[in-house]
């Protein structure tokens, strides 16, 4: 069976600008992500703080199980 490739180009497509990785790494390490947040807020119909404001919402929360909604 022969195996078929891209070539490499996945990877560069991903060291480009792919967002999922860095979203999948903010997550495993417990690290804010405000761009996947501001989506949710979009989503959920929410008005979104600003990025300081976020930081120290997040921190502040950090192991309370604290929720938006």
């Amino acid at each position: 069976m022969r195996l078929v490739t891209d070539g490499g180009s996945g990877r560069q497509k991903t060291a480009q600008g792919g967002t999922g990785w860095r979203h999948a790494l903010r997550r495993m390490f417990g690290m804010p992500d405000y761009d996947a947040y501001l989506e949710h807020c979009r989503a959920a119909g929410h008005e979104p703080p600003s990025k300081g404001e976020y930081l120290a919402q997040f921190f502040e929360s950090k192991g309370k199980g604290v929720r938006c909604c």
